[in-house]
């Protein structure tokens, strides 16, 4: 196994511990959880960084990359909607794009080697998505008046990216 799937195996292994420090965090230091977050994408940025400038990308690594992106997400967001409720409704959109992307990949493509590969709308939105999360985690006491408007850019580009992956997809499948 290469070191970039090593990472993305690191990274999946990130998630439940965010989600432990998130809820109890050591010594009741409210950055941990925070620091489990830039770490977690610190290592993305990294593993794909190396795949591709030293040709270690795998089939596998395509396969754990997005996986771990998608379980990172779902974990730091299921969170930060308990202390937030306005973020269930990002959660709930994400959970739908997710599904739908998912159902519609699996029905059209037969197979997770068929699907598209990340593009730029995408990797905005999990950009903007951290960097929301990032800063709800630093901020605690962050303004549940904000938060709305502050959703608003990851919103706009998951809906970005759950339009243009679905044209992707249907395209992909036409070509099969």
């Amino acid at each position: 196994m290469n070191l970039p799937n090593r990472l993305t195996i690191f990274r999946l292994c990130l998630a439940p511990l965010f989600v432990w420090f998130f809820f109890k965090p050591p010594g009741g230091w409210h950055l941990a959880p925070a620091l489990v977050l830039l770490l977690s994408g610190l290592t993305d940025v990294l593993d794909g960084f190396i795949a591709r400038k030293y040709h270690l990308v795998t089939q596998l690594g395509q396969f754990l990359d997005p996986l771990a992106d998608k379980v990172t997400i779902l974990a730091v967001i299921a969170c930060l909607s308990v202390p937030h409720p306005p973020i269930r409704l990002l959660l709930a959109f994400y959970l739908v794009k997710e599904l739908t992307l998912g159902s519609v990949g699996l029905a059209l493509l037969k197979s997770w080697r068929n699907s598209p590969p990340a593009k730029w709308y995408g990797k905005m939105a999990t950009v903007t998505l951290y960097l929301l999360f990032f800063l709800l985690l630093i901020w605690p006491g962050f303004p549940e008046g904000w938060i709305y408007p502050m959703m608003a850019i990851p919103a706009v580009f998951m809906i970005l990216s759950l339009i243009f992956y679905l044209k992707e997809i249907t395209k992909r499948n036409n070509r099969l």
